[in-house]
């Protein structure tokens, strides 16, 4: 009776624990980690071209709003980051982020006010404690916490990084709720100041996730993600980020989504750049 109820329970545990790898947002954040020993890969390639800038000074009265670029001005940023996870315990698991960066600016009306840069951006290194894992029926919930390192170059035209060393800390909760698997989060990041004095402003990021299986290896991605100021009134974003994702059921899944923006205010007492929408890939390749 023993044996049999050692090897039920330690069945079960397998499964909680390999459904607890599968569950894979594309933009937003599980609160699952990997088992103890394992190690998995992601990686995510985001392409934005800015199509507007806001002012919050725009028709001179002191209300802000947002005006198209001009056809002969382009911003473009495209980041594509490999991460590395590795399941510390059954309960930490770390990650490791290496960006490759591009930009492109062009301000003016010809060839000689164009430039670009392409290089290594800011590493980030951020674990993910779960501290309490609900059996059916209950969530899963991970506290969040990270750095990121100025490793990117901040001297080039448009610069990589601003130069600072960031902090990140937050909580991220996941359900499932029969088939459906949702994921929440809310992270605050502390960002530092820059060589010049200039003190970065500190933002809160928070996102929803939704996947719901069509068949054994297609999901669909309802999803959005927000971005905020100290307060609203400085600054805010919110995107939907509708997608996909194919799992071939057992070491791989591809996601893509596409941002589109809902609503957005710019930075109190300067401009910001905007995007309508951009294409957002991810893959997971899990090594157990």
């Amino acid at each position: 009776m023993k044996r049999t109820t050692f090897v039920v329970v330690t069945a079960f545990a397998a499964l909680v624990l390999a459904q607890t790898a599968m569950a894979t947002p594309v933009v937003g954040v599980s609160a699952n980690t990997l088992p103890q020993g394992t190690f998995m890969l992601d990686t995510w390639y985001f392409y934005r071209d800015f199509t507007r800038i806001y002012n919050d000074n725009l028709d001179g009265d002191g209300t802000g709003g947002w005006k198209d670029l001009p056809n002969h001005e382009l911003f473009t940023r495209a980041c594509f980051v490999p991460r590395i996870y590795y399941g510390a315990t059954n309960r930490i698991t770390i990650r490791a982020g290496f960006p490759l960066e591009y930009r492109f600016s062009n301000q003016g009306s010809g060839d000689d006010v164009a430039s670009s840069s392409m290089g290594i951006g800011d590493i980030v290194i951020d674990p993910k404690i779960q501290i309490y894992r609900g059996g059916e029926g209950y969530p899963c919930v991970a506290l969040l916490a990270g750095v990121r390192l100025p490793t990117g170059n901040d001297s080039c035209d448009p610069a990589i990084s601003d130069g600072t060393t960031d902090f990140v800390g937050g909580l991220a909760v996941t359900h499932r709720m029969g088939r459906i698997d949702g994921h929440v989060s809310v992270t605050y990041w502390l960002n530092g100041e820059t060589d010049s004095g200039y003190d970065m402003k500190d933002i809160w990021v928070a996102s929803i996730s939704l996947e719901n299986p069509i068949n054994e290896n297609w999901s669909l991605l309802w999803e959005a993600k927000g971005y905020a100021g100290e307060t609203l009134d400085e600054y805010y974003r919110l995107y939907a980020c509708p997608g996909v994702s194919w799992d071939n059921g057992e070491h791989l899944t591809i996601g893509a989504s596409t941002f589109i923006s809902v609503v957005a205010k710019g930075l109190e007492g300067g401009s910001e750049y905007d995007f309508e929408w951009a294409p957002y890939i991810k893959v997971y390749y899990r090594f157990f």
